[in-house]
């Protein structure tokens, strides 16, 4: 099977896949031109004794989606959020850096979490499809991310 004919048949199930995780349409369709071109870009090295052509470019997809958060997440900084809110509080500088440090002193998937539910309002549940993992799994480690908050901030009221 050609890239031409992996298109022809993967494309409409690729971007519907990528469209149901991605909410930004032209990222989706960025996304979506990633994965063919590493679909081309790799084709050399698809071996059909592995894994069906289906299983490879759904891999393909779903690891170019997973790359895409991974970057999203790594890029975020906490003033993009509030740049055209009014804050609820009038945060001090003392009061900002020490929520900054707080969030520093979680674990990456944990502030991920609590970055895309409180500061960006996605729901656990579809922070946990977002994030590739199951509804527990998000709401334990949300949990746990809120008990380290607690911690850091002395037991402190933490919704």
């Amino acid at each position: 099977m050609d890239a031409g004919q992996i298109y022809e048949e993967f494309q409409s199930k690729v971007r519907a896949y990528v469209r149901g995780r991605i909410q930004d349409p032209h990222d989706a369709e960025d996304l979506v031109s990633a994965v063919f071109t590493k679909v081309v870009q790799r084709l050399d090295s698809y071996d059909p004794a592995k894994a069906s052509v289906s299983t490879w470019v759904y891999t393909i997809t779903r690891n170019t989606v997973t790359d895409y958060f991974r970057t999203r997440r790594s890029m975020i900084a906490l003033e993009d959020y509030m740049l055209d809110e009014e804050p609820a509080i009038d945060l001090t500088d003392d009061a900002l850096d020490n929520l900054a440090e707080a969030l520093l002193s979680l674990k990456e998937r944990e502030r991920d979490l609590i970055v895309l539910h409180y500061y960006l309002g996605y729901t656990l549940k579809t922070v946990a499809e977002m994030m590739d993992m199951s509804y527990i799994n998000a709401k334990v480690i949300h949990q746990k991310a809120l008990n380290s908050l607690r911690k850091f901030f002395g037991a402190g009221e933490i919704a």
